[in-house]
């Protein structure tokens, strides 16, 4: 698992295709917007019939979770104040979990992705524009 980080804040998690735990484990702490994880089941388990109860949250951002199920695409990431961090590349069945700050999305192929986020879009509202980003000298992390 690689993290995106400045200044000691994670702005995303990058799980790589290769990377898929034998345990259940879950990537995202409970403090995060959204959930996500892995969770492995033995042959004939029962979770036992349930539902799940509506909880009252504020929403303070929109977490994203990205799973590339074809094509590659890199991803420019940027702190709360539009200050460029750094960039990933990432590939088929790469998962990408934004937590907070900016980011911008390269697609280099015909490209299908999984998008993941808390709903409804807001068409008008979901998003603010970061200026002057695509005149940057791009450090892409291949790790």
């Amino acid at each position: 698992m690689k993290l995106i980080e400045d200044n000691n804040v994670v702005y995303a998690k990058i799980i790589r295709a290769n990377s898929r735990p034998d345990e259940s484990m879950f990537f995202t702490d409970e403090s995060c917007e959204i959930q996500f994880g892995i969770v492995n089941y033995t042959k004939n388990h029962k979770t036992g019939a349930h539902y799940h109860n509506h909880l009252d949250s504020e929403k303070s951002r929109v977490d994203e979770i990205i799973i590339v199920q074809k094509g590659s695409m890199r991803i420019d990431f940027y702190n709360e104040k539009g200050a460029y961090i750094k960039s990933i590349e990432a590939f088929e069945n790469d998962i990408v979990i934004m937590y907070q700050g900016g980011h911008n999305v390269t697609f280099y192929d015909d490209t299908k992705i999984f998008l993941i986020k808390p709903g409804a879009y807001q068409k008008e509202n979901d998003k603010t524009r970061i200026i002057g980003a695509n005149n940057l000298e791009l450090i892409i992390d291949k790790d």
